[in-house]
């Protein structure tokens, strides 16, 4: 049977038809399931109680940090930190998986909820909803984020293409006025000839030659006689 791509998590494989987000992480277009969504974005939410952080985390006082990864919890949420530092659930727990089907008893009662992933007789219950939750919340806001840099490439290269179609507008200006003004040098520099030779030929008005002026001579001596 062909596989179905759209429906499979590229990052652990796991095919979610229903459970499967579009999101941007590190620049790159993915397809993520749930449990990778919250695995690649462990400082966007509360680890505890699946609270996604809009714009920015609780403040130092009222939040606990992992000493192993950038999960950021509520203080309130964390429990009792030992003397060597607070470990988030994920990385205190070796076998806790997000998104993990029948970890928690508190379950509620959904619709239509037991087909969800393909699997027959799944429930969702509170852990799991809220997990889902921050897992929509969290692809749905980087794909906000990302259309909002596209619109900003977008505008930025609009804004190039008209500084640049400007500049060679500018460019074609001066060089149609460089060779206005070099032709005009050449009309005045032909106009200043013609000037100072109206006929156009060479002016032979210089003091005649030594033999013309030999035979003139001769000639007049001559007559005399």
């Amino acid at each position: 049977m062909k596989r179905n791509h759209l429906s499979e998590c590229v990052n652990c494989g796991t095919e979610e038809r229903v459970l499967i987000y579009n999101v941007r992480h590190r620049g790159v277009f993915r397809r993520l399931c749930t449990t990778c969504v919250l695995k690649s974005h462990p400082g966007s939410f509360c680890p505890v109680c699946f609270q996604v952080y809009d714009d920015d985390p609780p403040p130092p006082d009222k939040r606990a940090i992992c000493l192993n990864c950038p999960s950021i919890s509520h203080l309130s949420c964390a429990a009792p930190s030992p003397a060597a530092g607070y470990l988030c659930p994920s990385c205190s727990d070796p076998s806790f998986s997000f998104f993990n089907v029948g970890r928690s008893n508190k379950k509620v009662k959904v619709s239509d909820m037991e087909s969800v992933g393909g699997g027959a007789g799944r429930e969702i219950n509170e852990d799991l909803g809220k997990q889902l939750v921050a897992a929509a919340k969290i692809a749905l806001r980087s794909i906000n984020k990302a259309a909002a840099m596209a619109k900003f490439d977008a505008d930025k290269r609009v804004k190039e293409a008209t500084a640049a179609r400007r500049r060679a507008r500018e460019a074609l200006a001066y060089l149609v006025s460089m060779e206005k003004a070099d032709d005009h040098q050449q009309h005045k520099v032909l106009a200043g000839k013609r000037v100072q030779n109206p006929s156009g030929h060479r002016n032979n008005n210089g003091p005649p030659a030594a033999g013309n002026g030999e035979r003139g001579e001769k000639g007049s001596d001559a007559q005399q006689r």
